[in-house]
């Protein structure tokens, strides 16, 4: 489709489309309409989230119906609005997907994740599962010439990483433990090796994530169905316990062994996501006693954002071994399968609008 012919009346183009839970449909709708101070992103390709499962399965809290999914994506700009100086057609971006106000108290400290008024492109207005995105001019980040598309798409779920390592403090020396072998805590491994961890485990039950362990930086590799995981995390860590766990699993088992294996003034980080009304049982003398944290890690900051972005152009995080499969837009439905029943092995899967 031509840049000049977007603008005019009529056009369509194909998206997936949710207008109430459990609904996702493909559907011709308008190519999206764009201010002044927007862009106009013709979508390269899409990364599939958890998120995505939990919004198409209507159990997510955050959402505002009807809408596009899809929040991790990128894309070449297709037009600009009259007041965008700084980007052109042509140019190819990452997206910056949460749209904060830049007003409220925890903008202006640079929280801008836990914004007052934020809209999520993907939940809350339309996102990248469909072949034009409209966007805020600010919310796109150029791409270098050597990132590629696929990289491009991965810049949001490394933000999560970057953002779960920064919220942890890890310094130089320290023992990390990542529990957790999905996209995010591979990701975070890559951040967490950068700050020169003297010990970096990573803890999982999946054999193809874990086979990646290694390559991309842990020291030492767990598989949790083998045999006795605090055992073998102990002997290796010594009776002092862990400086930093990274829970990324999002399951009750993964935070009872972070709480088990944390040492002195350790700081544990809630990544993964825990069903809503779950219910786990802390003894508060486990922290107390060890003067240990446990921090919350919700989102990231446009900070974070950029760092993510920078650390790929650099060639210090590689996120590529972690893209599995890509499909077509029109084969979303195979693409969410390969997510929830854990086909082929499947890490991260991206599609193609």
């Amino acid at each position: 489709m031509a840049v000049e012919a977007l603008t005019r009346p009529g056009e369509t183009m194909c998206a997936l489309y949710m207008a109430d839970p459990h609904s996702y449909s493909l559907v011709e709708r308008p190519v999206p309409a764009f201010a002044d101070d927007e862009c106009l992103v013709r979508v390269s390709l899409a990364s599939v989230c958890h998120t995505d499962v939990i919004i198409r399965q209507g159990i997510a809290g955050h959402v505002r119906y009807p809408f596009v999914p899809g929040h991790e994506f990128a894309g070449v700009i297709a037009a600009c609005g009259a007041n965008v100086r700084w980007l052109h057609p042509g140019d190819r971006v990452a997206v910056h997907t949460v749209m904060a106000c830049g007003q409220c108290a925890h903008c202006r400290r640079g929280d801008t994740n836990g914004c007052e008024h934020h809209e999520e492109m993907g939940s809350s207005r339309d996102g990248g599962f469909a072949e034009y995105c409209a966007a805020p001019a600010r919310h796109l980040f150029a791409l270098p010439d050597h990132v590629t598309m696929a990289e491009g798409a991965m810049v949001e779920p490394l933000a999560n990483a970057v953002s779960a390592v920064r919220r942890c403090g890890i310094r130089t020396g320290e023992q990390v433990v990542i529990i957790g072998p999905g996209p995010i805590g591979l990701l975070a491994l890559q951040v967490a090796r950068l700050q020169l961890p003297a010990t970096l485990i990573l803890v999982g039950t999946r054999p193809q994530r874990l086979a990646l362990g290694r390559p991309l930086g842990a020291t030492h590799v767990i598989d949790a169905r083998q045999a006795d995981t605090r055992q073998q995390l102990m002997q290796i860590l010594g009776k002092g316990g862990t400086d930093v766990v990274i829970e990324c699993a999002g399951t009750r088992s993964a935070l009872e062994l972070a709480m088990e294996i944390v040492g002195w003034r350790g700081r544990i980080g809630l990544e993964g996501v825990h069903d809503g009304d779950e219910q786990v049982p802390i003894t508060p003398y486990q922290l107390l006693s060890r003067s240990a944290s446990l921090l919350g890690v919700n989102g990231w900051t446009t900070l974070d954002f950029a760092e993510a972005l920078d650390l790929i152009a650099r060639g210090l995080v590689d996120p590529k071994p972690l893209v599995t499969h890509t499909f077509p837009l029109e084969q979303w439905e195979a693409a969410f399968e390969m997510i929830t029943d854990h086909k082929d092995e499947a890490i991260k899967v991206q599609l193609a609008p």
